[in-house]
């Protein structure tokens, strides 16, 4: 039987992802439009953001349909592994320029 947790978690992280899905899908066409990269104070860019989304709409849609989708989530923690380490990365980056 399924806990309340888990009954929560689906519909939130599906609910996440098409929300951040939108705003990627928002600023991609804003970055497009003016030609530029996305303001120093925005840490995720517009693909970054689509990725996250859809990677937590992947998430949200796996814990909906249960035990045998399971391995689906794989990509999707990946994704949300590599974007996490991406931003580290990049704000370790840019506290170095701004020390020199």
């Amino acid at each position: 039987m399924p806990s309340v947790l888990d009954l929560l978690a689906g519909p939130v992280c599906l609910g996440f992802g098409v929300l951040f899905t939108l705003q990627a899908a928002r600023r991609l066409r804003s970055e497009r439009r003016y030609g530029r990269q996305p303001p120093p104070r925005e840490v995720l860019s517009g693909r970054e953001l689509l990725w996250e989304g859809l990677a937590m709409a992947l998430l949200g849609t796996v814990n909906m349909l249960g035990r045998p989708w399971t391995l689906l989530a794989i990509p999707a923690v990946v994704v949300l592994v590599a974007i996490g380490l991406r931003i580290f990365l990049r704000l370790i980056r840019d506290r170095s320029r701004r020390a020199s």
